[in-house]
């Protein structure tokens, strides 16, 4: 798919990978609308693109509401949804809706903008792609009915959880509307504002070191290459995940059907979707 004229939708717009995405994408061609939780950081990456900034924090499900509203009241076609918010908490926070937060903001949420924009995609012809962790990768499966984590909360741990969450409602999405294109794939290591919440990672973010560090795990820009691979790909896309450019096996876990269509209903409920 040419992106030159196409609208893409960029969730995490407001740094990071998202930031880089936004810049790429709009350097091929594309009508991007950038989207960001703070809406000074989301300006400016907006500044000079041409692109009208919106902000929405997905730790409250209103916003995912009063965000797709605005989308679909501007965006006579969406051709690409790249859902890459995401975040790291410091402590177990339960957010207004009654959700782990580091669950919400990274799987339900996401889950929540994909539904509510399925018919807009199904009629333009588009796609979702997912930015997901390399952290789904054999990892053990998790419980559904217990998506709000373990009594004693570690942040990776409830991290790679929500992602784990992430990549079964990606590819139960993918079962339930297979005339929408969807992948996920892993951006690589680099250093980002995504955990935000974690004092040594903010540390680095905003060290004279963090040239030095990034030199070893690398930038923004190689998870870009793959992001927008999977945007303006020819080959179809039905819930594949990759990793550096190509098609990887993501591991049992993340494929169980059985335990995605059992978190699927329970987000539904969760959300007020339909089942």
């Amino acid at each position: 798919m040419n992106l030159q004229g196409k609208t893409v939708v960029v969730t995490g717009a407001s740094s990071g990978l998202g930031e880089a995405a936004v810049r790429r994408l709009h350097a091929a061609g594309a009508q991007v609308i950038p989207v960001g939780r703070s809406a000074e950081k989301t300006a400016a990456v907006a500044a000079g693109l041409g692109a009208e900034p919106l902000t929405a924090d997905f730790s409250e499900l209103t916003e995912v509401r009063r965000l797709a509203k605005v989308l679909l009241d501007r965006c006579p076609r969406i051709d690409v949804l790249v859902s890459n918010a995401g975040c790291i908490m410091a402590k177990h926070t339960v957010t207004k809706d009654g959700f782990e937060e580091t669950f919400q903001v990274n799987a339900l949420a996401p889950y929540l903008l994909m539904n509510l924009l399925t018919e807009r995609l199904r009629d333009s012809g588009g796609r979702v792609v997912v930015t997901s962790s390399q952290t789904i990768e054999g990892r053990r499966q998790l419980d559904p009915k217990n998506v709000n984590g373990k009594a004693k909360y570690e942040p990776y741990e409830a991290y790679a959880d929500s992602k784990l969450a992430l990549a079964l409602l990606t590819r139960e999405y993918a079962r339930r509307h297979p005339e929408i294109q969807v992948a996920d794939f892993h951006p690589g290591v680099f250093v980002g504002g995504l955990a935000r919440g974690l004092w040594r990672e903010r540390l680095l973010t905003n060290s004279p070191l963090r040239g030095t560090v990034e030199r070893f795990v690398g930038t923004p820009d190689k998870g870009v290459d793959t992001l927008l691979h999977l945007a303006g790909t020819d080959t179809p896309l039905h819930g594949e995940y990759y990793k550096d450019g190509r098609r990887t096996d993501p591991g049992a876990t993340a494929e169980d059907a059985v335990v995605a269509g059992q978190l699927w209903d329970i987000c539904a409920h969760g959300t007020g979707l339909p089942l």
